[in-house]
């Protein structure tokens, strides 16, 4: 064949005798392919120097800087931001886009002020009304990055938290545990999609299952079991540290019986998770010999742990470009519906989780 001429799957079918949908799959990689078949498309492959062919993103070209717009508790949050603001400065930084970041408290008029003439912004994980409300009343392009709108009059992306949640809770309840605690807390909706999922995992579970499991929602117990409404409030505003408060909030708990009889526990992230197997090595128990624990977001420290954690893992660099791109697609002048999205998140196996012995 010419080398002036692009080669197309057609020419490899024409070639091969294969199908097309058979020839993509050996592109990609696919395993479901007679070997055979995959060597004679691998041939005509190394013989024509076909390419794969890559999506081209089209930019508007009057965008040139994206804006991270994040709440003041940046300095007080677990790692997941961190990560989250890195892999979009290298999705941005591929598409030759300046990134600068502000920081702000839930202040319509400081808000307003401060993205007054942004070219475009990824709000981090906020999406209280009075900050969606300022985003919407300034109609600057803008893109929620962990959080949704509920009015849905601005675009997002998140995490898939409810299929992450049925993932944990699935895990424990597949490696034999019949009584499980979830640990989390509800004052966002990202926050309460996990929770909705562990009780969606119970539903489909044995009655005997359902009994015998329990929730522990950090800032009501906090108001409703330690008489401390202030604590419950630093919950709610994001400034009880990197774990919701729990590693001060759980002895409590624990003291007052919330693990008895309970042998899997699901904990709304990595950090309430690091709380509680340090409170438990504390009270001189084992994890997992006496507690089976699995976490979310799979954070550098989840890794570190003892026993190192089994947790949910979220896809930094797929959330991040995809929060790039959707971003750019709305501030096109032909820009499209207000869109939700989700991106993927996949268990990692590490050793708090076991069969409990019968």
């Amino acid at each position: 064949m010419s080398d002036k001429k692009k080669v197309t799957l057609s020419d490899l079918q024409i070639m091969t005798g294969v199908s097309k949908s058979t020839i993509s799959r050996v592109v990609n990689n696919s395993k479901y392919v007679n070997p055979e078949v995959r060597a004679l498309v691998q041939k005509a492959i190394s013989e024509t120097g076909y390419r794969k062919s890559t999506p081209q993103l089209k930019i508007n070209l009057d965008v040139s800087k994206i804006t991270l717009v994040i709440g003041d508790y940046l300095g007080a949050s677990s790692g997941f931001y961190t990560n989250l603001i890195s892999e979009i400065r290298l999705a941005a930084t591929e598409l030759q886009l300046e990134i600068d970041l502000i920081v702000v408290k839930e202040d319509r008029q400081d808000l307003l002020r401060q993205i007054k003439e942004k070219q475009g912004i990824l709000l981090l994980g906020l999406d209280s009304p009075e900050v969606l409300d300022a985003i919407h009343e300034s109609q600057v392009p803008a893109v929620i990055v962990n959080g949704s709108d509920l009015s849905m009059n601005i675009s997002s992306i998140s995490p898939d938290y409810e299929l992450g949640g049925l993932l944990a809770s699935n895990t424990l309840l597949k490696n034999g545990h019949n009584s499980l605690l979830f640990i989390g807390s509800n004052y966002r909706h990202s926050l309460y999609q996990r929770k909705s999922a562990f009780m969606r995992a119970l539903e489909q579970a044995s009655t005997a299952v359902q009994d015998n499991s329990k929730l522990l929602i950090l800032e009501d117990y906090a108001r409703e079991n330690m008489n401390s409404p202030e604590l419950a409030q630093k919950i709610i505003e994001g400034h009880a540290g990197m774990d919701f408060a729990a590693h001060h909030i759980l002895p409590h708990a624990i003291q007052n019986g919330v693990l008895d009889n309970i042998s899997g526990i699901f904990c709304i992230c990595d950090m309430v998770a690091v709380s509680l197997i340090d409170v438990l090595t504390k009270l001189g128990k084992k994890v997992p010999e006496d507690y089976s624990i699995i976490g979310f977001d799979d954070l550098e420290i989840s890794s570190m742990t003892t026993p190192p954690l089994t947790t949910i893992k979220t896809d930094f660099k797929e959330l991040a470009a995809s929060a790039v791109h959707l971003l750019l697609s709305s501030t096109s002048k032909s820009k499209g519906v207000t869109t939700r999205q989700l991106s993927r998140v996949h268990l990692v196996n590490r050793k708090s989780v076991r069969f409990p012995q019968t």
